[in-house]
């Protein structure tokens, strides 16, 4: 890729450029939290459990809250907690109960009269 200041540079290249200074302007600001909870209502982001304080996948990359908002962690700490979800969300599938099965979907066993029963 050609350097910013070079001509040579092309639209795609300079579209680029903008999309990754964008990026970075966003990942280095703290986000306020209505916004990441309307992300994560429209299934932009994804928190790793149900519960308070749980970190949020957004952008390739895992954010938590603080006192100022929700921050990205750094790729590096991002790779780790991948590792971690991952086992995270085996543990919990492991323990979670399948789901129940509707009566109509249990077969029951055939009715039997009672002894002594006419």
């Amino acid at each position: 890729m050609a350097e910013p200041g070079n001509t040579a540079v092309t639209w795609a290249e300079r579209m680029e450029l903008l999309k990754d200074s964008a990026q970075q302007r966003v990942l280095n600001a703290p986000m306020p939290p209505a916004a990441m909870e309307q992300l994560l209502a429209d299934g932009k982001a994804e928190a790793l459990g149900r519960f308070e304080g749980s970190p949020v996948r957004y952008m390739d990359r895992w954010w938590r809250v603080d006192d100022s908002g929700w921050v990205a962690l750094d790729e590096a700490a991002s790779a780790r907690l991948d590792l971690h979800a991952e086992r995270y969300r085996a543990a919990t599938a492991a323990i979670t109960p399948e789901k129940e099965p509707l009566e109509a979907d249990v077969a029951l066993p055939p009715v039997q009269p009672e002894a002594g029963a006419a």
